[in-house]
């Protein structure tokens, strides 16, 4: 498949490609004069009978709620699950492939990639009952203030309001890379109407959108709860009433689904999967995300002890990944090579297939160390791990201080630490920090490069004069191939200098009730959206009355 990033299409994380060249767009009437390039977004899929919604779904989700992540306009974090929920986007990905129809109903580009067109599907409406236009599709795009809108703004000439329903966007020059909306709040359509009269703080307090679920409330970092919108367009939800609660501790999340306190629980690891995996009553999903690793915020800096490439490699060789995958994961997980996900678009396999598995060698690690000038290792400030993974923290922390690497667990709540992530190496201080983090954003590995494996890059923790070269006729480039290939080859220098340490796949096992319908193995049928740590759309899950 030929493929190119599609620039403006919205949908959910930042910079995003579109398959180019596959199936033509739904609705055959032409927005653009002149030639098109060919775009493979798949249609969406409309439910000819609208049921009644019934039931209550109670989520266990494993970290606090930032109020801030309703609001697709000042996106970071971990929103799109909320997004799903109450928002809708014009492009986003949905089991029937990464980009599928929205609040669009037909996308072109013309060939030379300086202008993208949408419309709209007749008659789309907000919660509260007013209806949805390009005026508030390009009053969205405008005050957009989230992960990366600078580029965005960058690259924009003008956004043209054509009637309605159509809009086009026009670019300064061709522009093959950007953001699709699928790790951002980019393409997240909210009501202009709203959001002005309340403002920004109001939104985030009681957001509205043309999504599938209607707000009802919220208990800062506690608890959302919604309710089913019977007039989302494609279909009306099948569960009446979500509560997503935060749970950070593991075994409370387990108490709850033995209760029936929650009908789904997220993030089930340590030996309370064992128990999920044995109770005949639980039913779980292993729903392989993205690849675990490591960063050194600072590492370029000539005063951190991670400056030399050795050290980093040392880190990597003290890593035990197989034991690690079977005490956190009963041997679910698979030591990986890459950062990026398998089921991203352009990435390397971490499985050997492309990049090697990465050994385990303390006592190699001691020699690198020695060498380094570290004979008997040294102290560093922090391991920052995801939350709430302290346990696997403490488990890697025991790797590294068998080859001499000591140190202590910083325990952030997720707000904090995702808002410190999103900015790279200026959210850690000082230089003598490991965080651990994950990213199972789709998009493709260019969009991920440009993140974080660049200079510019709004949340970047690596800065490598090789790496700029390469990214600069990456960018200039206008042959896919050549696109291919060089994003290919950072992703290899990523991994041999060990800029970023990979972990393992991380699968991010989630546990259902026998509430949840339907019964059986067919459950499986929620996590079928590729790439998706979440299992959305929401509107489809069922439960027992």
């Amino acid at each position: 498949m030929v493929t190119l990033a599609f620039a403006i299409l919205s949908a959910l994380t930042l910079t995003c490609g579109i398959a180019w060249g596959q199936s033509a767009p739904s609705q055959a009437r032409p927005i653009l004069s002149g030639p098109l390039a060919k775009l493979a977004i798949k249609d969406a899929q409309v439910a000819t009978s609208r049921g009644t919604p019934k039931g209550t779904l109670n989520i266990g989700l494993h970290f606090g709620i930032d109020p801030g992540w309703l609001d697709p306009l000042g996106y970071h974090g971990a929103a799109l699950q909320f997004y799903y929920l109450v928002h809708d986007a014009l492009i986003k990905p949905m089991p029937q492939g990464e980009f599928t129809y929205s609040l669009a109903e037909r996308a072109e580009v013309s060939a030379d990639f300086r202008r993208a067109a949408f419309r709209l599907r007749p008659g789309l409406r907000f919660q509260d009952g007013q209806l949805l236009t390009t005026a508030d599709v390009k009053w969205t795009y405008e005050n957009y203030r989230g992960l990366n809108f600078k580029y965005l703004q960058e690259k924009l000439e003008h956004i043209q309001v054509v009637d309605d329903r159509t809009i086009i966007f026009h670019f300064k020059e061709p522009f093959l890379d950007l953001y699709n909306g699928s790790g951002s709040g980019i393409g997240w359509i909210v009501p202009r109407h709203y959001y002005e009269r309340v403002g920004k703080d109001g939104f985030r307090a009681r957001p509205m959108g043309a999504g599938p679920f209607k707000f009802v409330s919220q208990e800062a970092g506690v608890q959302v709860s919604v309710e089913a919108w019977d007039q989302y367009w494609r279909r009306a939800p099948g569960v009446k009433t979500i509560n997503v609660k935060a749970i950070r501790d593991l075994a409370a999340r387990m108490a709850g689904l033995e209760t029936g306190e929650l009908d789904v629980a997220y993030g089930m690891t340590g030996k309370l999967l064992q128990r999920v995996m044995a109770d005949p009553k639980l039913r779980w999903n292993p729903n392989f995300t993205a690849p675990w690793h490591m960063v050194f915020p600072g590492y370029n800096e000539p005063s951190s002890p991670f400056h030399d490439q050795r050290v980093r490699q040392a880190v990597s060789l003290a890593i035990n990944r197989a034991f690690l995958a079977k005490q956190e994961t009963q041997g679910i997980a698979k030591p990986w090579g890459n950062w990026i996900s398998h089921e991203t678009r352009d990435a390397l396999r971490g499985d050997g297939t492309d990049l090697p598995v990465p050994p385990y060698d303390p006592a190699k690690a001691k020699q690198l160390l020695a060498a380094a000038g570290y004979p008997n290792g040294f102290d560093f400030d922090w391991y920052v791990p995801f939350v709430p993974y302290f346990d696997m923290a403490e488990r890697i922390l025991n790797d590294l201080r068998a080859v001499g690497l000591r140190s202590k667990v910083q325990m952030l709540d997720a707000p904090a630490y995702m808002a410190q992530m999103s900015k790279g190496r200026k959210g850690f201080p000082g230089n003598r920090t490991i965080v651990q983090r994950i990213d199972p954003r789709p998009g493709g590995a260019k969009e991920l490069i440009r993140l974080y494996a660049v200079c510019g890059g709004q949340a970047s923790y690596i800065c490598e004069p090789r790496i700029e070269s390469l990214w600069a006729k990456h960018e200039a480039s206008l042959d896919v191939a050549e696109r291919d290939r060089l994003s290919r080859e950072i992703q290899r220098v990523v991994i041999e200098g060990y800029y970023l340490v990979p972990i393992y796949l991380q699968p991010f096992v989630h546990a259902v009730t026998q509430k949840v319908l339907p019964e059986g193995e067919a459950v499986h049928r929620y996590w079928d959206t590729q790439n998706a740590p979440f299992p959305w759309p929401w509107e489809v899950w069922e439960v027992k009355g």
